[in-house]
């Protein structure tokens, strides 16, 4: 495959030798060692929004061999401490995406909807617990269904800002890019301007929030579609391996960017890259996977670190005419073919469908050893703290049982009479129920929410000038 060859700087980082294809997709900002020697390894520039079918590229960084030592190390202890357990875990990490737009009514342009973010979630949620309903359709051969592994790992909305203010969206940052004083995008892709003045001056805590950046970073050729951060390895697990040398980043730009043209399965994402798996793909590597096929060009030495990934000569793109037709190429040559189903190829969006059990090994040693990673587990910014009322003085609101199995009786008491709406909202921010009432001044309203999945919701009581929220545990 022929290669384009240039230099970039970024402020935490060097890349050089960066690769590049017509029309492509992606890069991750990361390194690999061969078992032989030090090779460039995937770096997170990503996936082409060209009007015209793109591809997908990656971009190399050469970095500190001990990097990779230090992680299988971090793997290593991981899973001894994982066979004493008794239960795995699942970790569940808080996402907020920071939509920046210059104005566009929500739901138009860079404004993207709550219902295409919270396609995205749903759609994260499927893939890493393994639930995708298109892994069948994909994954025909025995030789990899059998490696297929649910890495998990949850994601959920960000309910509350840094502030401890109630977001009026879960989940959701919207950024004028003018109360900034930024310049309009596109942007460029690891661009100085995006990681240290629009990333940086934006950032919410990595410790508690999953920062993903929503943005434009161009159409034409050689644009891209979202790129992602390391995560950084402990400094006591290998001496001296310390912040990855310097591939971890810094704190405030912690996280990943995608293409306001590839985020979601509806509204403005456009194929072959619309079902969601860009951010899939980029959430690998944030937490820690490399391409599959080691970024070594069409040889076969290179390694993604992960033992039970198909040798591959190169990256894949698009999908098989045929569903879950055998790929082989000259590293492996024999059915069940390679692994152009996972995530961590660079197939179209439809065909990406799995992660396997060594990704899964890495992922997991990731979330309980790299600190900014694990603190997420442990972070509240999901939940609304008990009590949160707004412009109480005027209006009461009981609800019991609280916790319920089912069914719930909502007591309102207003001083006036006025018109006023209930309603039941999901962790996504999904209205599950409504009760609206006219012209009253409260009473006791049973709502029954025995068909809906058991968690938490929040039971919104809103007139035209007053609110209140209150939040419940469905068992």
């Amino acid at each position: 495959m022929k290669k384009i060859f240039t230099t970039l700087s970024v402020a935490f980082f060097v890349v050089s030798q960066i690769s590049a294809q017509n029309q492509s997709r992606h890069a991750i900002l990361t390194n690999y060692v061969s078992s032989q020697a030090i090779k460039s390894l995937p770096i997170v520039i990503d996936e082409s929004a060209s009007t015209e079918t793109p591809k997908r590229k990656c971009g190399n960084t050469t970095v500190d061999a001990k990097y990779e030592e230090a992680f299988q190390e971090m793997i290593l202890k991981n899973q001894q401490f994982a066979n004493g357990k008794k239960a795995s875990v699942v970790y569940n990490i808080p996402i907020i995406f920071h939509v920046i737009h210059t104005g566009q009514a929500v739901g138009t342009g860079y404004n993207l909807s709550l219902t295409q973010i919270n396609s995205q979630i749903t759609r994260l949620n499927a893939d890493y617990r393994k639930l995708n309903s298109d892994f069948s359709t994909y994954v025909t051969q025995s030789g990899l269904s059998s490696l297929a592994a649910d890495c998990e790992i949850t994601f959920c909305a960000a309910k509350v800002s840094p502030t401890g203010a109630v977001l009026a969206e879960p989940g959701v940052d919207r950024i004028l890019v003018s109360s900034k004083g930024w310049t309009n995008p596109p942007y460029t892709a690891l661009s100085s301007y995006l990681q240290n003045t629009v990333k940086a001056s934006s950032s919410w805590d990595p410790t508690k929030y999953f920062n993903v950046w929503v943005t434009d970073m161009g159409t034409g050729p050689g644009a891209v579609l979202g790129y992602a951060q390391f995560p950084t390895i402990p400094s006591n697990t290998l001496s001296p391996v310390s912040d990855m040398y310097g591939q971890g980043g810094a704190a405030n730009t912690d996280g990943v960017v995608v293409n306001y043209l590839n985020l979601g399965v509806s509204g403005s994402a456009n194929a072959p890259y619309n079902m969601g798996r860009t951010l899939t793909h980029e959430s690998g590597h944030w937490l820690g996977l490399l391409h599959i096929w080691g970024d070594d060009g069409t040889a076969c030495t290179g390694s993604d670190y992960t033992t039970d990934t198909p040798n591959q000569g190169s990256e894949n793109y698009t999908c098989p005419t045929i569903n879950g037709a055998v790929v082989t190429d000259g590293c492996t040559a024999a059915s069940p073919g390679v692994n152009y189903q996972n995530y961590m190829d660079y197939s179209d969006d439809k065909c990406m469908v799995m992660f396997t059990a060594g990704q899964k090994a890495r992922i997991q040693a990731v979330m309980a050893n790299c600190v900014r990673r694990a603190s997420l587990n442990t972070s509240t910014v999901c939940t609304v703290p008990n009590g949160v009322d707004e412009q109480v003085s005027n209006i009461e609101m009981t609800i019991f049982p609280n916790p319920t199995n089912g069914e719930i009786n909502v007591t309102v008491d207003l001083l006036n009479t006025q018109d006023f709406t209930i309603s039941v909202i999901n962790t996504l921010g999904q209205t599950v129920k409504e009760v609206k009432q006219t012209q009253s001044n409260g009473g006791t309203v049973k709502i029954d929410l025995s068909s809906n999945s058991a968690g938490v919701y929040f039971v919104l009581l809103k007139s035209k000038t007053l609110s209140k929220t209150k939040r419940i545990i469905l068992q």
